[in-house]
């Protein structure tokens, strides 16, 4: 990375050589605190100290959460590393990428092909691992950072249990709602002990099948919410389908030569049956997925109706997409979030274009009507049916979104732990390549060869 800092002249009188090469010292150091480590580096530092976590000066991690951070990862099953580096060092999860990757290169090299490598940039993390399947990595470090806000340790033990539990094949108890920070520990054994010895074991068991009833309760309301999303998508569709069949029949036949005709009846069929299968959230996903194929088929019988081009199959709409597949990119901001490229329908494109708001699916969310892509945690499943299989898409528009703070890309998330204010901007994916390897690949044992030959680091 080459940055330059022009000199400023306090005025002609003051200005000596002297003091110019004194303020170019000056600011050297600031320069070079701003560039990462080489992973090599940083890679050699994991093997020689024997400690999976690596701290470069004037990182914001403190001398007292070091050793607990440092302690979760190396209670880890599998491989987990993490490198706290200063604030600022990656702005974005796309200057961020290809630095992981980097690392995974190095660790590769050392002899650990498999393995999850968490960047602490101040306070956003960065994650991306080769030893899990890359849908699930993206989404623990999402689920670790919004269930521990503003605590660096809780989200570092938090996604050490979720990598864990993914990496033994055990993905639904990875990607379960709430915080897993500490649980299974000595410090919780010990502190259950001390409960029981006050409060006794019958308080105990009352507190937690009440705590366990409000969880079950509010899944469901969460459950009842996002499926009630779906279902408002299910009828919507079949709506336009309805609408469609006078002027299929009058093609001759009934439509029945129209094969796009038939698949778009068979999608919605199918989405009927996925959804009164829907038992959770991640079940609404085979839903907006099989609602992508119908809508793309609708798409191209109203083209034939109207005796225009076939259209190109692209993601839905993002603003809405009950609208169907997009027809072209539109650059458009969350409120108070950067400028990025969508996809909209083509009325929303006109809309953003000349200055007026889209037509936003909006969704409620405790009383009140929020965006999708901003309505929590209980939505990336429908989400990810819809664009999960625009990758590109999806590594860009909800970046700086909630949902771009919970999902995961490529097995890469950027999840901002946003100290002061819960999460910060921050997104997934990117433009660095497949971070995923493997279905559900562990972490390794003892290894011999490579460049470090042997050991278990």
């Amino acid at each position: 990375m080459n940055m330059t800092h022009p000199v400023r002249r306090a005025g002609a009188a003051f200005v000596t050589l002297l003091a110019g090469i004194l303020t170019l010292f000056a600011l050297a150091p600031a320069a070079s605190a701003a560039a990462p480590p080489d992973a090599n580096s940083v890679v050699s530092a994991w093997h020689d100290t024997q400690d999976p976590l690596f701290v470069q000066s004037g990182a914001a991690l403190s001398s007292g959460q070091r050793p607990e951070v440092s302690e979760a990862l190396k209670s880890a099953d599998s491989k987990i590393y993490m490198a706290a580096l200063p604030e600022g060092t990656f702005p974005n999860v796309q200057t961020a990428g290809p630095y992981i990757q980097q690392l995974e290169a190095a660790l590769a090299s050392a002899g650990r092909p498999q393995a999850t490598v968490v960047v602490l940039d101040g306070t956003t993390v960065f994650a991306g691992s080769t030893a899990i399947r890359q849908d699930v990595a993206g989404r623990i470090s999402g689920l670790a950072a919004s269930n521990n806000p503003g605590d660096v340790v809780a989200v570092t033990q938090d996604l050490v249990k979720r990598v864990d539990s993914a990496a033994d094949g055990n993905v639904r108890q990875a990607l379960r709602s709430g915080s897993q920070a500490g649980s299974g520990s000595g410090t919780g054994v010990l502190i259950a002990i001390l409960v029981l010895a006050v409060v006794g074991g019958t308080g105990l068991f009352f507190y937690s099948r009440k705590k366990k009833q409000q969880r079950e309760a509010r899944e469901a309301a969460e459950l009842a919410a996002v499926k009630q999303t779906v279902e408002e998508d299910v009828t919507k569709f079949g709506e336009e389908i309805t609408a469609l069949d006078t002027d299929v029949k009058l093609l001759g036949a009934g439509g029945g030569h129209l094969d796009e005709w038939q698949q778009a009846l068979d999608s919605y069929e199918k989405a009927k049956a996925e959804l009164a299968a829907v038992k959770r959230p991640d079940d609404v996903r085979a839903v907006t997925t099989t609602l992508v194929d119908g809508r793309y088929a609708l798409a191209v019988v109203k083209a034939r109706v109207n005796q225009q081009p076939v259209p190109e199959r692209r993601a839905p709409c993002f603003f809405n997409p009950q609208h169907g597949p997009s027809v072209r990119d539109v650059r458009w901001a969350p409120p108070g979030g950067a400028l990025r490229d969508v996809p909209a329908c083509a009325a929303d494109a006109e809309a953003i274009e000349h200055g007026f708001d889209p037509q936003m699916r909006e969704v409620m969310v405790n009383g009140q009507r929020r965006p999708y892509y901003d309505a929590g945690p209980a939505y990336q499943p429908y989400a990810y049916g819809y664009y999960g299989g625009f990758g590109d898409v999806m590594s860009l528009m909800l970046v700086g979104t909630l949902l771009g703070s919970m999902m995961g890309g490529y097995g890469m998330g950027g999840y901002g732990m946003g100290y002061e204010q819960g999460m910060a901007d921050a997104g997934f994916g990117g433009d660095g390549g497949d971070f995923g390897g493997g279905d559900a690949g562990g972490g390794w044992g003892d290894f011999g060869g490579g460049d470090f030959g042997g050991g278990d680091w």
